[in-house]
């Protein structure tokens, strides 16, 4: 993003607003935010809107900025500078492609809208998330758009690179083929963050790639199982507007300012100024109790002037609550009250400043008491609030284990004894059709056609039905192209004769024949029958074509017939409860209507087939495949090991179909976990830093390694885990 290519540089920015305009396929979502000091705030974010078409993005735009609006204090002029949020595929060398922009000019054309910029959307997003979480990101970034995705990895807050892959029925596929397109030894972060324009749709997404065993995808490697974590569509704003904040101002915080009640707004307007809290009126040196060129030990305070104090004290005292209770941070409150005082009172450089009641020494012991009251808080708070997730990786006992297991619909619970699942069937019609090259040939061509003269030397008439053989000197065969009979010989040198029109028994230009050919006759010897041909034999020719072959038929009806049983099995598993497993060897097909473009042997270089499937699957509880994994390995778990519902693995094989039951071989992959109390562990690492804590945890059984994320982190010897067991939570996970 470069918003210096937008923008020429402000002087003042003070209570200006700016527009966030995030513009995905399929949907587009606005929000408004100011420069508070250090601070991007975010005043109000409207909800996503659909559009489909750009005659309906102009509207799509109208509505989102409206919804912003319509939340927007009374006071807040509606901004016009906006900075617009854009997928990646949008963008190429840095700059949005020629259709696309075309699509951002309409929209501030028709709207009044300034482009102030764009922000990459993946990019703000990881740069969000890094100043959330304080540190670079390490993750893939997946937009789920409603005709491609878009894929991002980020290595230590680097960008590795972007890929848009069309979408498919499978959302996982998807995605590895995304991942694949990264070329590199590496494995790629374990953490996925999946965003789109409806929230409602992510859960699905997210549950897809959880239950994915990604050792089994080519070509894409994870050190670990990936965690899948969904980022709300709200966060997408406030990334825009925190890239956009970035570049104009060099500001590294957001926050969202949460709509106040009447009473708080206030409160926060009189006595609120960007980061210090202070009155609307400016304090004197005399409002806070100092007089300035005069010996307070020699001035008596009247009767008259004690009660105007106490009159103004309590005036002043209602509004402290409320003002602490807007900001929530008294302390800091009280510190910039103090700070302006003393401020103010030696900007009077014309008198001697002297506090009521001590000496000017004072002074300085009230400067000590008020560091060590910011010391105290600050201990207090590095004491008490920081949290720690240390996720401990261990490389597990693996073991395997086959069993013989039946799963009956009609049964109603799981009957560890004689090993049967209850079973749900699940039925979805698909249809598709599909065309592929052709791959046979066909020898094509005319036969030849002449005439002989048939003699026959003996003493009786021959009667010669149509399609009687002849057979020439080198071996061809021709046929009569009708009955003949020919008469006996008259004597020995004279025989009966006749002539017939004959064919050639196949095509080819080798049936040619030249006239005076000579002929043996059906089964008769040469000697007492003969023929001889009486003209040219022509006409005979052969080409070579491409046809339909039954090969052909039977690999096209195979393709297509997985592609509608992987089509189906995206259909169950999106609409199967995550409670339930998907039996994949137990998907079966009924063709209903299966129809070929061209036969075989038909001449033609594609061919296409239409195909209507009915596909029936069997489903089971992961409840029940839990329970028979903890029958069988109940005696198999290590001691000091222990066995957990989530370090199991289930695959189905050899399905046998019988009536209302179907039979399976069972294969259980079990991880075994060391056995750890985890509140005596932590006990064990509370306040140590992390060099010590990863020495002390590679003591446990099976030790890989361990990711300590500590929020927030202090700086040097200050950056150790909490000191309160309880801020710690410790995670197990199994190395794969």
């Amino acid at each position: 993003m470069d918003l210096k290519d937008f923008l020429a540089s402000r002087s003042n920015r003070d209570k200006e607003y700016y527009w966030s305009l995030v513009v995905e396929p399929g949907w587009i979502q606005a929000g408004i935010w100011e420069i508070v000091g250090e601070k991007a705030q975010v005043v109000s974010v409207g909800p996503p809107t659909a559009w489909e078409t750009d005659m309906e993005l102009i509207g799509a735009a109208d509505a989102a900025l409206s919804s912003v609006v319509q939340n927007l204090p009374e006071d807040i002029k509606e901004p016009s500078q906006t900075v617009f949020g854009v997928p990646p595929s949008w963008v190429d060398k840095g700059q949005i492609k020629e259709e696309f922009l075309s699509k951002i000019k309409s929209i501030c054309s028709d709207l009044s809208l300034n482009p102030t910029g764009f922000v990459v959307l993946t990019e703000a997003i990881a740069h969000y998330i890094k100043t959330e979480e304080g540190a670079p990101l390490n993750a893939v970034i997946v937009g789920i758009g409603r005709d491609f995705l878009e894929i991002a990895v980020f290595k230590l807050g680097n960008l590795l690179g972007n890929m848009s892959v069309a979408r498919s029925v499978s959302i996982v596929d998807d995605v590895a083929e995304g991942l694949s397109r990264f070329a590199s030894a590496e494995a790629l972060p374990s953490r996925i963050i999946v965003y789109d324009g409806k929230e409602g749709e992510l859960e699905d997404a997210k549950q897809l790639l959880i239950e994915t065993n990604w050792d089994s995808v080519d070509k894409v490697k994870f050190l670990h199982t990936p965690k899948v974590e969904i980022l709300q569509s709200e966060k997408k704003v406030l990334a825009t507007a925190l890239a956009g904040a970035s570049e104009i101002a060099n500001i590294d915080v957001v926050e969202k300012i949460e709509k106040k009640e009447p009473l708080e707004e206030m409160a926060q307007s009189e006595y609120e100024h960007k980061n210090i809290v202070i009155p609307e009126k400016e304090l004197s040196a005399e409002d806070l109790g100092f007089v300035l060129d005069e010996d307070v030990a020699s001035k008596k305070l009247t009767q008259e002037d004690v009660a105007k104090r106490e009159e103004k004290e309590r005036l002043a005292e209602p509004m402290q609550p409320l003002a602490n209770k807007t900001r929530n941070s008294f302390p800091l409150t009280f510190v910039n009250k103090v700070k302006f005082a003393i401020n103010k009172v030696f900007a009077n450089k014309g008198g001697k400043i002297v506090l009521p009641g001590f000496r000017g020494d004072k002074l300085f012991v009230s400067g000590i008491a008020l560091l060590l009251a910011i010391f105290v808080l600050f201990f207090v708070f590095w004491w008490f609030y920081p949290k720690a997730v240390v996720r401990i990786y261990i490389s597990p006992k693996k073991f395997e284990e086959k069993v013989s297991v039946a799963v009956d619909p009609l049964k109603g619970e799981v009957d560890l004894t004689n090993m049967v699942l209850p079973g749900e069937i699940l039925t979805a019609e698909v249809s598709g059709d599909k065309t592929k090259q052709t791959t046979g040939t066909k020898k094509v061509g005319d036969r030849a056609k002449g005439s002989v003269k048939i003699q026959n030397g003996t003493s009786s008439i021959i009667n010669l039905k149509e399609g009687a053989l002849l057979l020439a000197a080198n071996s061809l065969e021709y046929n009569l192209a009708s009955s003949a009979s020919v008469s006996a010989a008259l004597s020995p040198s004279i025989p009966g004769t006749q002539v017939v029109d004959v064919i050639a028994y196949d095509i080819g230009a080798e049936y040619n024949l030249a006239k005076d050919e000579s002929f043996k006759v059906a089964n008769y010897p040469k000697a007492d029958v003969d023929a001889v041909a009486v003209s040219d034999f022509t006409g005979g020719s052969s080409r070579e074509i491409t046809a339909v072959s039954a090969d052909d038929q039977k690999s096209l009806e195979n393709d297509l017939l997985a592609e509608l049983l992987k089509k189906a099995r995206s259909d169950f598993e999106t609409n199967l409860s995550s409670e339930k497993y998907l039996i994949d060897n137990s998907l079966t097909a009924t063709s209903s209507s299966k129809m070929f473009s061209n036969k075989v042997g038909d001449e033609a270089t594609n061919i296409k087939l239409s195909l209507d499937e009915k596909v029936n699957a069997l489903a089971v509880a992961k409840k029940d495949l839990v329970a028979i994994a903890m029958k069988v390995l109940e005696g198999s778990v290590p001691s000091g090991f222990v066995l957990r519902g989530d370090q199991l693995l289930f695959e189905f094989d050899s399905p046998n179909d019988q009536k209302e039951k179907s039979s399976f071989e069972l294969r259980i992959i079990a991880n075994f976990l060391p056995e750890i109390d985890t509140s005596t562990l932590a006990g064990e690492i509370t306040g140590k830093n992390s060099l010590f804590v990863e020495q002390h945890l590679s003591l446990i059984a099976g030790f890989s390694r361990a990711e300590i994320n500590i929020r927030p982190r202090f700086p040097g010897k200050l950056g150790t885990l909490p000191r309160i067991s309880k801020n710690i939570t410790i995670e197990l996970v199994g190395e794969r």
